[in-house]
């Protein structure tokens, strides 16, 4: 997305919750909050300035399923993506948020990008929203780079850099569902690897 439009987006989230267009440097600024970790306020950054490689670049990459069937965006992973666990995060975070507020909690994109500038009611519910929704992307966009680690193991592709499949598979020993049910070899698989059965 273009910086200008993209920046119209996150303007017109925050009026809407906030009631006052915020300054650019605000948006900015929430980006790196105090009740977000260093990793969040990096990721945070990451998603507003469009610094992660989705999309396009993965498109022509040997052993890459694209599972949804679309090309991926991070506005696709973090709201839609049926392969990264989204739902199962986002319906979490909803009972958490449902118990705090009784209102369901689906933020878009554009309110994940903006929740450190985001007023939700008192400080206390505030400050809830704001580690509850960047706590979620952020969970959501690691469980879709894990999927990825098989990928990784391309020699061809990485050289050097490639992972050892040996790693990998010894890696997710004991934690992947149906892990009986695996291929032979797991890095051949590039579905979502996490969850505890």
């Amino acid at each position: 997305m273009e910086k200008d439009s993209y920046q119209d987006a996150l303007d017109r989230t925050t009026k809407e919750v906030n009631e006052k267009v915020p300054q650019e440097k605000e948006i900015w600024r929430a980006t790196q909050h105090k009740d977000f970790s260093r990793n969040i306020c990096f990721f945070m950054w990451m998603i507003i300035h469009g610094g992660y490689k989705v999309g396009n670049p993965w498109k022509d990459i040997e052993g890459h399923d694209h599972k949804a069937g679309v090309t991926e965006s991070m506005d696709h992973i973090l709201t839609r993506c049926d392969a990264t666990g989204q739902s199962l995060v986002w319906d979490l975070a909803s009972e958490l948020w449902q118990l705090k507020t009784g209102k369901d909690l689906r933020p878009t994109l554009s309110e994940i990008s903006v929740c450190g500038a985001m007023l939700k009611g008192d400080k206390g519910t505030s400050r809830l929203f704001r580690i509850v929704v960047s706590e979620s992307a952020y969970l959501i966009w690691k469980l879709r780079n894990e999927r990825l680690d098989c990928v990784l193991t391309n020699k061809l592709r990485y050289g050097k850099k490639a992972l050892e499949k040996k790693l990998v598979e010894q890696t997710w020993k004991k934690v992947l569902q149906n892990e009986d049910r695996l291929p032979k070899e797991l890095t051949r698989e590039t579905g979502v690897l996490v969850g505890i059965g």
